[in-house]
């Protein structure tokens, strides 16, 4: 796992010096630094907004102490966490990204950014967090992590909180969907760069959603709901889960 992880780090730390918030949110018009930040951050909060209505019928979580997001990149999603949590926590791989969210949230008290490049979570404590949040996020890490996260949601996850988390379920029955079977991320990976105009490309790893079941057993938690969203790009067939 550690050869995967500096991997991540590395390409990672490339996007986010290179361009950061187009690296979270590849809209190919806002290629090259064009991302507003106020609009950037309006679409975090939209998000989160969102998730709050659908959560609500779900009773989850029950408190609000502390929330998480995993992936959090320049901290889009953080901050609109952050004011609905007593405290919220960014965590994610690559220090450029970090540099950028403390920057860019700077005046925002209840928020903290952990960089973290383990399989593990370990600053957060067992059953500590009320909300997990992580979206297009996981499908750019390989299986074995994906499982060893998800695992940490769950063990950091309070008796009655709720972890939302999104992965590339599989591929999709279109062609994009068959050159993504065949190919692998290295023969895949020059043409993303070139097609990006980048120096770093991030891969994308599906993960059965039989495996995300198993995890939840083996947690004593259980799938409260799971649907298909269109989150993880064309090729790729993407799911949401809650789970309490």
């Amino acid at each position: 796992m550690h050869d995967d992880l500096e991997r991540l780090r590395e390409v990672w730390n490339e996007l986010g010096a290179d361009d950061p918030l187009w690296a979270i949110l590849s809209s190919p018009d806002k290629r090259g630094g064009r991302w507003d930040a106020d609009e950037f951050f309006a679409k975090g909060e939209a998000e989160i907004a969102h998730i709050e209505a659908h959560c609500a019928p779900l009773l989850r979580p029950r408190e609000r102490r502390l929330a998480v997001d995993f992936g959090c990149g320049v901290g889009r999603l953080t901050r609109a966490l952050a004011t609905r949590y007593a405290q919220a926590i960014g965590v994610d791989i690559s220090p450029s990204m970090l540099e950028q969210a403390r920057a860019l949230n700077a005046q925002i008290p209840n928020v903290r950014f952990v960089e973290n490049a383990a399989p593990r979570l370990e600053f957060l404590a067992d059953g500590s967090v009320d909300f997990v949040y992580s979206v297009l996020t996981l499908h750019h890490i390989p299986a074995p992590l994906q499982r060893a996260y998800i695992g940490e949601f769950l063990r950091a996850l309070a008796p009655e909180g709720l972890a939302v988390f999104q992965i590339a379920s599989g591929y999709s029955d279109d062609w994009r969907g068959w050159v993504y079977r065949l190919l692998p991320n290295r023969l895949l990976a020059p043409l993303r760069r070139r097609v990006h105009a980048s120096n770093a490309a991030a891969d994308l790893h599906p993960l059965a959603e039989r495996d995300v079941a198993a995890i939840v057993v083996t947690a004593g938690r259980k799938i409260l709901q799971a649907f298909d969203i269109d989150s993880a790009g064309a090729g790729f067939r993407s799911r949401l889960f809650f789970v309490g």
